[in-house]
C-alpha cells in the first residue's frame, strides 16, 4: 500500500533518528558542562534523568506531532546577559506588581523589584533538590539540568500578596551561527491560607532565533488560593518548550491559564495533583499559532483524592497554515471517590491549510465519579457573519467581533483589568492580518 513503510525503510528512518538524536544528546552534553555556576546537585540528578529518558525515538506516540529536526541539528549556546533598563520597560506588561526579571536565563537585581513584599526570593542551594516532577519527559530534565539561576519563591502562611508576582523573562538571538539557548527555572511554594497571583511572561529582544526552556513547579497548601497566567509573546523564530507543575492542597483554589501567541515551534505542558480533598481546579490555555507555526499544548491531571473538582477549557484559533495538537489527560485514582473532572478543546480554524490535532483523553479506576471530555473542530459561521454584515458592519470587523468573542470565555476570567487588556491587545496584534 501507499505511504507504508517496508521493514528495511523502517529500520533505516529508525537508525537514523537515533543517530540524530545521539548527535543532539552530544551538544547538549557539552551545554551542560559549560553551565555556569556551582556544580549543582539538582541539575547532576536531571542530567542523569534525561540520558536515562532519551530524546524520542522513531514514531514515538507523544512526539508524533511535535517535529523536532530542526531543534536536533541546531547548535545551541549559552547567551550574554545583555538588556539595558529602557529596553525591559517596552518589553514589559504595564502592570503594578513585585517583578523578578530573568535575562536569557540569569536572574537580573537591576531589572528586579527591590521590594518583593511578603514574597522571600531566593537562588536555589547547589547542594538542593526541588521536587520530583509530577509527569516527566526528556525536555523537561534538560530546563532541570541547564537552567543556570534556578529561583525559589516562598509565600507564608496566611499572608495575602496585594500584588502580582511577575516573572518577566526575556531571551534574546543573535547573527550568529549558534542559537542562543535559555533556561527558565522557578519553584514556588504557598503554605496555608496563603493568596498569590502569578504572572510568566516571555519575551523576546530581537526577531532573531532563540531556544527557550521554561519550567514553574507551585506547591499549594491547604486553603490556599492561587491564580497564574501566562503570556508568551516571543518573536516568531523562536522555538519554546515548557513544563509546569502545580501540586494543590486540601480546599485550596486554583486557576491556571496560559495563552500561547508567539514562536515558530512551541510545546507547552501543564501537570498537575490533587493531593487534598475538596479542592477547586481550573486549567485553560488560548493557542493562537500563524503563518507555518506549530504550538503543541498537552495536560496532565490526575484525581489522586475525592471530592476534588476540576474544569479545563482548552481554545485553538488556527491561522494561515499554522499547526495546533491539544493532548489532554485526566487520572481518577481507586481513591478518589466524588471526582468532577470535565476537560473541554474547542478550535476555530481561520486558514484553509490551517490543521489542529485533539486527543481528550480519560482513566478512571474509581466508581461514583462525574468525568467527561469533548472537542469541537470549526469555521466562523456564516450566520453570525451575514448577521452582522447585515447591520452594516464591514467583513473585517464582523470577523473580528466574532473571533473576540470565541476568546473572550478565557480572557474574562482575569480578574485583573490591567492583565486582561494587555492579553487582549497581543490577541488582537495576532489578530490584525485576519
Amino acid at each position: 500500500m501507499a505511504g507504508l513503510l517496508t521493514n528495511s525503510e523502517r529500520a533505516n528512518k529508525r537508525a537514523q533518528v537515533a543517530a540524530l538524536n545521539e548527535q543532539a544528546m552530544a551538544r547538549f552534553a557539552t551545554l551542560f558542562e559549560q553551565r555556569s555556576g556551582d556544580k549543582s546537585q539538582h541539575a547532576a540528578a536531571h542530567w542523569e534523568k534525561a540520558n536515562h529518558v532519551g530524546l524520542p525515538a522513531f514514531r514515538h506516540e507523544d512526539w508524533h506531532y511535535t517535529p523536532l529536526q530542526t531543534v536536533l541539528n541546531t547548535q545551541y549556546r549559552f547567551a550574554e546577559n545583555v538588556v539595558d533598563e529602557k529596553a525591559c520597560e517596552l518589553l514589559a506588561l504595564p502592570i503594578d506588581a513585585y517583578r523578578i526579571v530573568l535575562v536569557n536565563g540569569r536572574y537580573n537585581s537591576t531589572l528586579s523589584s527591590i521590594d518583593m513584599g511578603p514574597f522571600k526570593v531566593a537562588l536555589l542551594d547547589s547542594q538542593d533538590m526541588l521536587p520530583d516532577a509530577v509527569n516527566g519527559e526528556v525536555f523537561l530534565h534538560l530546563t532541570e539540568s541547564l537552567a543556570q539561576q534556578p529561583i525559589v519563591i516562598h509565600l507564608g502562611a496566611n499572608q495575602i500578596a496585594p500584588k502580582p508576582l511577575y516573572l518577566l523573562n526575556i531571551s534574546s538571538g543573535d547573527d550568529e551561527e549558534t542559537v542562543n539557548h535559555s533556561h527558565y527555572r522557578y519553584h514556588m511554594t504557598l503554605d496555608t491560607n496563603s493568596k498569590a497571583q502569578v504572572i510568566e511572561h516571555y519575551v523576546s529582544v530581537n526577531d532573531k532565533p532563540h531556544f527557550t526552556g521554561g519550567r514553574l513547579t507551585v506547591e499549594v497548601g491547604d486553603n490556599a488560593q492561587y491564580q497564574h497566567f501566562k503570556l508568551n509573546n516571543e518573536n516568531n523564530q523562536a522555538q519554546h518548550f515548557a513544563h509546569n507543575d502545580i501540586v494543590v492542597g486540601r480546599d485550596s483554589q486554583v486557576l491556571s491559564s496560559s495563552f500561547l501567541l508567539g514562536g515558530t515551534l512551541t510545546r507547552h505542558h501543564t501537570s498537575a495533583q490533587l493531593s487534598g480533598e475538596n479542592a477547586d481546579f481550573s486549567l485553560n490555555s488560548m493557542l493562537l499559532p500563524k503563518d507555518n507555526e506549530i504550538v503543541d499544548t498537552r495536560t496532565y491531571l490526575e484525581h489522586n483524592v475525592g471530592h476534588c473538582e476540576s474544569r479545563q477549557l482548552h481554545k485553538v484559533i488556527a491561522m494561515d497554515s499554522s499547526k495546533a495538537v491539544f493532548n489532554g489527560m485526566i487520572k481518577v485514582a481507586p481513591d478518589a471517590l466524588k471526582t468532577d473532572g470535565q476537560m473541554s478543546n474547542h478550535t476555530l480554524l481561520l486558514g484553509d491549510k490551517a490543521e489542529v490535532d485533539t486527543k481528550p483523553q480519560l482513566e478512571i479506576y474509581a466508581d461514583d465519579v462525574k468525568c467527561g471530555h469533548g472537542a469541537t473542530v470549526g469555521r466562523i459561521d456564516d450566520e453570525q457573519l451575514f448577521y452582522l454584515r447585515s447591520r452594516g458592519i464591514d467583513g473585517k470587523a464582523a470577523k473580528h467581533m466574532i473571533i473576540i468573542a470565541f476568546a473572550a470565555e478565557l480572557t474574562e476570567s482575569i480578574e485583573s483589568e490591567e492583565l486582561k487588556q494587555a492579553v487582549m491587545a497581543n490577541i488582537r496584534q495576532r489578530l490584525a492580518e485576519v
